[in-house]
């Protein structure tokens, strides 16, 4: 009689529906069971852990993880190697269809605008994953004064600056341009390599002038990171492991949890990552990444007592969410 119990038993823990052990597992933080591509038939699937450094999103074209990273060792860059603390975020993206990085404003449809709270602006925008752009806004504000250090700048097919420097120079940045396709796809040029006219003419709608680059075709940039903008510093890079498969990174910095970083901190993790293009684009106070409308990274600085990001009037998102909170409220 024993046994035939714990047959039964055995056989109705089999026969357990599948949409409880599917709960089960998403109340553990683990993904719902997702269609043979990767994504969800319907709906979405939101999952937040702030202390545990997790935060994933999926619905029918898009699919986020992000994980929050911390190590401890000895400082490469320093001549005296002091031990340092270094705290990142890894956020891997998987998209397909329509679902590609683009710029959204603090203003509907108005680039170079006024600036607000990086997460105000995710929130207007109902972002789920987002990270700061190159900057241009101030630089193209100060585009008399200084033409040339604006940069090629396109912003939803519209050219706001033509004006670059030449290759291999050596003031920061170095105005290298990430080129963003509507399908998702992504290409490295050096500052002067194209004109704005022939990114136009490739089907570009945005373009985002800073760099260095920091991988290309496989390889890192090894002789820009003797030269560029050397110190430990916070960052942020976006790369691309295959067309629909990103990755984003933002290194914290200037605070005791993590001193921040040289250029090729993050140009290392893209590689371990399997980038075969990484771009670095503005650090400093400008770093930041938004979740779901929440900025969930921490920008230290000088004068930067709450840890928040700078202001910014533009962000480089994918993905939008009617889950993200009304920044009204």
């Amino acid at each position: 009689m024993l046994k035939r119990l714990l047959c039964l038993l055995a056989l109705a823990l089999l026969l357990i529906p599948s949409a409880l052990a599917e709960s089960t597992a998403a109340e553990a933080g683990a993904f719902p069971a997702l269609n043979a591509e990767g994504f969800l038939d319907a709906g979405e699937f939101v999952y937040i852990n702030a202390e545990g450094g997790v935060w994933r999103y999926v619905d029918q074209d898009l699919k986020v993880e992000i994980y929050r990273r911390t190590t401890s060792g000895p400082d490469p860059h320093d001549k005296q190697k002091r031990v340092r603390n270094w705290t990142w975020y890894e956020a891997e993206v998987w998209s397909r269809n329509d679902e590609a990085w683009r710029i959204f404003t603090n203003i509907e449809d108005q680039h170079m605008s006024t600036a607000a709270w990086p997460e105000l602006v995710a929130k207007k925008n109902q972002t789920v994953l987002a990270i700061n752009t190159d900057y241009a806004p101030h630089r193209y504000a100060n585009r008399k004064k200084k033409p040339n250090n604006v940069g090629i700048i396109i912003r939803n097919g519209k050219v706001f600056s033509e004006n670059t420097r030449a290759t291999n120079g050596k003031t920061w940045p170095p105005l290298d341009v990430l080129a963003l396709y509507p399908d998702g796809r992504m290409e490295l040029y050096e500052s002067n390599e194209k004109t704005a006219q022939e990114y136009l003419d490739m089907g570009v709608t945005n373009t985002l002038a800073f760099g260095p680059w920091l991988i290309r075709d496989g390889k890192m940039n090894d002789s820009d990171f003797a030269t560029m903008n050397q110190g430990n510093n916070p960052r942020t890079a976006i790369g691309m492991i295959e067309p629909g498969h990103t990755v984003a990174m933002m290194l914290e910095g200037r605070h005791k949890g993590s001193v921040g970083g040289y250029l090729d901190f993050l140009a290392e993790r893209m590689l371990e990552k399997g980038c075969t293009m990484a771009f670095n684009l503005d650090g400093g106070e400008t770093s930041f990444m938004t979740f779901m409308g929440e900025q969930i990274s921490i920008t230290g600085g000088a004068n930067n007592k709450n840890l928040y990001a700078r202001r910014t009037t533009e962000l480089l998102g994918i993905g939008t969410s009617a889950l993200v909170p009304d920044y009204e409220k």
